[in-house]
């Protein structure tokens, strides 16, 4: 069933205006009509079929799936949802809101006092208060993450952005350059630069390809802005970094308990990215947690999750970015690569925009139907309860999607079991 729009489909067979937006003609027994044409050429209504939903048997593997079908497809008070999820979100903004903060014109050596007032900051409550007392503050709208890598000939680090990326044309150079010593490079004949550290989350020390910012594009009231990380963007990064998560948040290996995958993920492509948690910055992971975490296990917070799968693909690293490129989402289809520019979008701002689409797909019409997640070659309903049936077959050799819907998976902790 996918995302469980033959549900929709299904619903909306019982609703008068859908159905006559689709040049179709209902009369007042509810009888539906279509052109044709006889035999001597004129143009006459026909009745071919009748108003009324039809009652849908909506199945799928992936719980993913079988997940956002459920939501669209059973009813709910769609106000109510909207005021329980702007309330969360703004809940949300008020706590994090402080690691999306840069600052807007400093004068000459301000960014090094602050970055150095941030450091000494032993909680998020402290940075947090710290962040409230600055003036002329910023809200980052998203920031740019390069790749580094080490020139084979002078063996200094070369930061992606700075060397291949023509800023002005918004092209990135396949050939460019050294900038220490002008050897020409490609990507293909540079190693990466890596970086050690220990994760606290599985307890392990990794090593993980480099990225630095290189870009923030940001909001000073309704004006936009961009600038350079300074001394203060970095001392926030590094601060949030220091600091401990309180809230839950996926931590499962990819792929999920070592076992034999497809072509999706591909050992040595991803570069380190060996958990679900590292396709996220630690800012977007803390916002995604605390949003989860507001959630709570209410009926109307249950339906609110889709806000957050909304954004569990948007806000990862998946998010490449080009120069010059004004449309948000960059992520490749079918595919879990991560590009050598990535766009860290700023988490509450992303979610907000989930709710506004989201809440157009919303409804108050009563079910019509049943939502399965299972195997579809067992089936214990008998031949004679189908009229019809609508069936798209698996592309397990050109996209795996139980691999594909890991991270979403990840947050529901429901996996596909993809051994049928």
């Amino acid at each position: 069933c996918g995302t469980g729009m033959t549900g929709v489909a299904a619903q909306l067979c019982g609703d008068r205006k859908t159905v006559e937006s689709l040049g179709y003609r209902v009369d007042d027994q509810g009888i539906i009509y279509r052109q044709e044409t006889d035999e001597h050429g004129k143009t006459v209504w026909v009745p071919f079929s009748k108003l009324g939903a039809r009652r849908a048997v909506l199945n799928d593997l992936s719980p993913a799936a079988t997940f956002i079908a459920y939501n669209y497809n059973t009813p709910v008070d769609v106000q109510a949802f909207e005021r329980e999820a702007k309330r969360i979100l703004e809940e949300v903004e008020e706590e994090c809101g402080w690691m999306y903060a840069t600052l807007h014109a400093p004068e000459a050596g301000v960014p090094e006092v602050l970055a150095d007032r941030l450091r000494a900051c032993k909680t998020a409550d402290e940075a947090r208060q710290l962040i409230g007392t600055l003036g002329n503050v910023g809200r980052i709208n998203y920031t740019v993450w390069s790749d580094v890598f080490v020139c084979p000939e002078c063996t200094q680090e070369v930061v992606f952005w700075e060397a291949a990326v023509d800023k002005e044309a918004g092209k990135v150079h396949s050939e460019f350059p050294c900038p220490h010593c002008g050897a020409m490079l490609t990507k293909r004949n540079m190693e990466r630069a890596w970086v050690t550290k220990y994760d606290k989350a599985i307890g392990q020390t990794i090593r993980q390809a480099k990225q630095v910012p290189v870009l923030i594009n940001y909001s000073v009231g309704k004006k936009r802005h961009e600038k350079t990380p300074d001394a203060f963007d970095l001392a926030l990064i590094e601060k949030i970094e220091e600091l401990d998560i309180p809230y839950w948040f996926p931590t499962e290996p990819m792929m999920f308990k070592g076992e034999q995958w497809g072509d999706t993920w591909r050992a040595g492509v991803h570069a380190g990215i060996t958990h679900v948690h590292h396709f996220y910055t630690k800012r977007n992971l803390w916002v995604l947690g605390a949003y989860f975490a507001a959630l709570g296990t209410a009926e109307l917070g249950k339906r609110l999750i889709p806000i957050l799968t909304g954004g569990l693909l948007g806000l990862t690293k998946l998010q490449r970015f080009k120069p010059k490129t004004t449309f948000p989402n960059m992520i490749l289809s079918g595919t879990l690569y991560v590009g050598s520019l990535v766009r860290e979008w700023r988490a509450d701002q992303w979610l907000n925009g989930k709710l506004r689409s989201f809440r157009r797909a919303l409804s108050s019409r009563p079910p019509s139907g049943l939502i399965e997640t299972r195997t579809s070659d067992v089936l214990d309903t008998p031949s004679a309860f189908y009229d019809y049936i609508f069936t798209d077959p698996p592309f397990g050799g050109n996209l795996m999607y139980s691999e594909l819907n890991f991270l979403w998976e990840a947050w529901l902790k429901v996996f596909t079991n993809n051994k049928p």
